[in-house]
């Protein structure tokens, strides 16, 4: 991750613009600031370079963080000092078991609650063909600046066929 020292002032500003409301676009960040839409997009690529990542904070609800005190791991880890690693794990209580089974655990902590995050529940997503209800990860066909959603291959065709004719 970059350091707060490594920063422009114009580079630093548009972070805070963005922390308040990440939303915002290249158009009403170069307002804000009084500067082109051009040179947002040089400073955000140069923040990139930097290795500052721009990420959606959120939990979901019925999922739970547990980090565990572990000899060795995969997945998201970090190294300890005295030669351990926390491994990271995110999911239900289910999913969380799952993945430590047959891993030894010396200690770990729960997670459940993540105070000022938004909570959220996945939604049923339907087909933007035919309607029908998407189980799974959904296919998706971009027309324009909208994405849409399709439950299978032929669904999906439909709609890229549908893209193609307007």
């Amino acid at each position: 991750m970059s350091n707060v020292n490594e920063l422009t002032a114009l580079e630093y500003k548009v972070l805070r613009m963005l922390r308040e409301d990440s939303r915002r676009s290249a158009s009403e960040l170069a307002e804000g600031l009084g500067v082109s839409r051009a040179t947002v997009a040089k400073v955000i690529r140069s923040l990139r370079e930097k290795g500052v990542r721009f990420t959606v904070d959120y939990h979901e609800e019925g999922q739970v963080v547990i980090f565990a005190l572990v000899d060795a791991c995969e997945g998201e880890c970090y190294k300890l000092l005295d030669g351990r690693y926390m491994m990271v794990l995110r999911g239900t209580l289910k999913d969380v078991e799952e993945n430590l089974s047959g891993t030894r655990v010396s200690q770990y902590f729960l997670a459940v609650e993540r105070s000022g995050v938004p909570k959220v529940r996945r939604a049923e997503i339907t087909c933007d063909y035919c309607g029908g209800e998407i189980r799974g990860e959904p296919m998706t066909v971009r027309m324009g600046r909208k994405v849409y959603y399709a439950c299978c291959k032929t669904c999906k065709s439909h709609l890229e066929k549908t893209a193609r004719g307007s």
